[in-house]
């Protein structure tokens, strides 16, 4: 698995983009959004249905994400990250 130094190094756009992508997760949160992402921190988010589930309130959760067939979204949370 390739790191995003790694990653940024074969493809200097893709920090441009990771960079918007992470303004845009600031402004979810201030919004009282929560957000997903995937990561470096906790291998298990990397592929698959896992991802990190963070509040606005700071609290973090790895989460199991599925999608039914008939395109409902299922989540399930696995584990608290952080105490707040």
């Amino acid at each position: 698995m390739m790191t995003l130094e790694e990653i940024y190094k074969l493809d200097p756009t893709q920090k441009v983009i990771d960079e918007g992508a992470d303004w845009g997760a600031k402004e979810m949160l201030k919004a009282g959004l929560p957000i997903y992402y995937r990561s470096e921190e906790h291998p298990e988010t990397m592929s698959g249905n896992f991802f990190v589930k963070e509040y606005p309130n700071g609290a973090k959760f790895i989460i199991r994400s599925e999608l039914t067939e008939d395109m409902r979204l299922l989540e399930e949370q696995i584990r608290l990250i952080n105490a707040i």
